[in-house]
């Protein structure tokens, strides 16, 4: 009697250790994430909303940033990731998300050297620290970068006018323009 009391135990034992496992298994398989066409869906549902709105709906654009975060987060190597982490920055700059929006630049800027609008991406860290972020000292650092790896784009020319009007007010823009132009 005792030998199958001992043999029973160790068959739940066995039971219970095998249920474990197959929950293990099941909680990896929840944990994995949805398939790429499942983002891009989404994605695609998101854009679809934003283009067609007159005016920028805050929620719309902040689901839209996270979506794309997600897909970057699943698929940093994928072809679209630099793609999705320029328009988070651009969203984001357009609900005044500024820090986020330079975050996503710098991303671009470090991870994906070939990016098409690589150019840009350095541009516009320096242009959100300069005009937003209220950060010149950073501002001048990052511009004086687009001059020197990009002399002869017009990102150049750009950041030498930003630095040029680094910590000048409104007003005193307004002054010079005026000056240059012959106004009084």
């Amino acid at each position: 009697m005792k030998s199958i009391k001992l043999i029973l135990v160790a068959g739940i034992a066995i039971f219970i250790i095998s249920c474990r496992n197959n929950e293990s298994s099941e909680i990896k398989e929840i944990a994995k994430e949805p398939p790429r066409e499942q983002y891009l869906a989404q994605i695609k549902k998101l854009e679809a909303e934003l283009h067609n709105s007159i005016d920028l709906n805050t929620q719309t654009a902040i689901a839209a940033i996270k979506a794309y975060s997600d897909y970057v987060m699943f698929f940093p190597n994928d072809s679209l990731a630099p793609d999705y982490l320029f328009k988070v920055g651009e969203i984001a700059t357009a609900i005044k998300q500024y820090q986020q929006a330079l975050v996503n630049y710098q991303v671009i800027t470090e991870k994906y050297p070939n990016f098409k609008y690589i150019q840009e991406s350095l541009y516009l860290q320096a242009y959100l620290l300069d005009n937003f972020l209220n950060d010149d000292a950073k501002a001048k650092i990052i511009y004086e970068q687009v001059i020197l790896k990009y002399p002869t784009s017009s990102y150049a020319n750009d950041a030498k006018a930003g630095i040029n009007n680094l910590g000048k007010s409104d007003e005193q823009l307004i002054q010079e323009f005026k000056k240059k132009n012959g106004q009084k």
